[in-house]
């Protein structure tokens, strides 16, 4: 028993299991002829969450394993500034109505989630938690560190509104008949985040560099807008 638990808790091990399920899920969605439900990032979550169930094995145990992999985050966020840059004269044309859409898209997403949730007799734990939802991970904790939100719940709603997003997106944009790549990288990197921005790569490039853009201005712009919010409706 030993033996097996030096297997299960050994750091190449989990290496294994976070690379082979995304390539497992990679592998599977072209299989079944790449059906937007079946998003890879989705799915290879799922399948480490399972696996971490199954073995018993606490999420921190397993986080400090794939250091190598939570340390290639940061090189892979500045990477996406190579499709930002063969996007630029697009996005310089772009940049009033892009600015504009953020704005207004920080305020209708933080708002309608604040409100909906009062709606269904929410408290303000969770009002309040719910708000940075369509940020980063790390600009949410940090929106909710001001405005004295819970962290995990901040964390929880915007995983789940990154999963739920990426998976319906393309049936949305099917169904309102949005074809145009600047819009549907934009719609995903405002509110699925860093989830939303890998789909919109799969899409093309010029829709992966909305993506990250959109994701960039809506953490900075709700991070500044979120706790004047705030301010204003608690004092």
């Amino acid at each position: 028993m030993m033996f097996l638990h030096d297997i299960l808790y050994h750091p190449a091990t989990a290496m294994i299991v976070t690379i082979g399920s995304f390539l497992a899920a990679q592998w599977f969605q072209k299989k079944m002829g790449g059906h937007p439900l079946l998003n890879p990032v989705v799915m290879a979550i799922f399948m480490v969450v399972i696996y971490l169930i199954a073995t018993d094995i606490p999420y921190a145990d397993y986080l400090q394993n794939v250091n190598l992999i939570h340390a290639l985050l940061g090189p892979a966020t500045v990477a996406l500034a190579i499709p930002l840059y063969h996007q630029f004269e697009t996005i310089k044309r772009s940049a009033p109505a892009l600015l504009c859409t953020v704005i207004a898209c920080s305020i209708i997403a933080a708002g309608v989630a604040y409100y909906l949730a009062g709606l269904m007799g929410a408290g303000d734990d969770i009002r309040l938690a719910i708000m940075p939802k369509s940020t980063t991970t790390p600009i949410a904790i940090g929106i909710a560190e001001k405005i004295n939100a819970d962290t995990s719940l901040a964390v929880f709603f915007l995983f789940t509104t990154g999963i739920i997003g990426t998976l319906i997106a393309t049936t949305l944009f099917k169904l309102v008949r949005i074809k145009d790549d600047k819009a549907i990288g934009l719609a995903l990197g405002v509110t699925c985040h860093g989830l939303g921005v890998a789909r919109a790569l799969q899409h093309s490039e010029k829709a992966g560099a909305f993506a990250a853009l959109g994701m960039s201005l809506m953490g900075i712009i709700s991070g500044i807008l979120i706790p004047v919010a705030v301010i204003i409706l608690y004092t």
